[in-house]
């Protein structure tokens, strides 16, 4: 189930899915070369929703409204 019962949307680099090993120069660059998972949070749980080529699509993905 999602944090509260909220619904949003959330995305993480695919090579680094918890997070980031190190906080170093080199994990970052690593992470932003990958694809990004695109993860959707509802009351009803988590779900892995689709996989962006790269940051700016994810981000596009991220900032759109989800009802539309």
């Amino acid at each position: 189930m999602s944090e509260n019962g909220r619904c949003y949307r959330e995305i993480r680099s695919a090579r680094f899915p918890q997070g980031f090993p190190d906080r170093c120069d080199l994990t970052v660059i690593d992470a932003f070369a990958d694809a990004w998972l695109l993860i959707d949070h509802s009351p009803s749980g988590i779900e892995l929703v689709g996989l962006a080529d790269d940051y700016d699509a994810a981000r596009v993905w991220l900032l759109e409204d989800p009802a539309s």
